[in-house]
């Protein structure tokens, strides 16, 4: 049985990076975001070309655990409305979701490679620690 989301207000600051706000019913939602965090040691930009196809944490498949195919859990709701008065979020990022209303099918995946870019290689003895 689904049920009908009434919300009088919603406050929300910041929506980025393959975010979503939906109000309303979803058949299916497929968010995904990847990206790479740079941290580099001297000011001068230029370019800093490294191809995502470096890193193994953007290729692994993600994987996903197979749910049974009988029903666990039935629940009757005597009430066919949810009532909330307001909503306050702060920021919705990297591939998240802020949904009001009923989703059939959800995936939702962030992958987030941290990098630092030093002059000199601080740890000479791991040359080429890369994955």
């Amino acid at each position: 049985m689904y049920r009908t989301s009434i919300v009088d207000c919603v406050n929300l600051n910041s929506l980025a990076s393959s975010s979503v706000f939906q109000t309303g019913d979803s058949d299916k939602i497929n968010c995904y975001s990847a990206a790479l965090a740079i941290q580099r040691e001297s000011t001068k930009f230029g370019t800093f070309n490294v191809p995502y196809s470096k890193y193994k944490v953007f290729s692994q498949p993600v994987l996903v655990p197979i749910c049974p195919p009988y029903k666990i859990k039935e629940t009757y709701n005597a009430n066919s409305f949810i009532r909330v008065g307001k909503v306050d979020i702060l920021g919705v990022s990297s591939s998240a979701l802020l949904h009001i209303g009923s989703v059939n099918d959800i995936k939702l995946q962030s992958r987030v490679k941290h990098v630092r870019n030093f002059l000199t290689n601080p740890y000479p003895e791991n040359e080429e620690e890369e994955e």
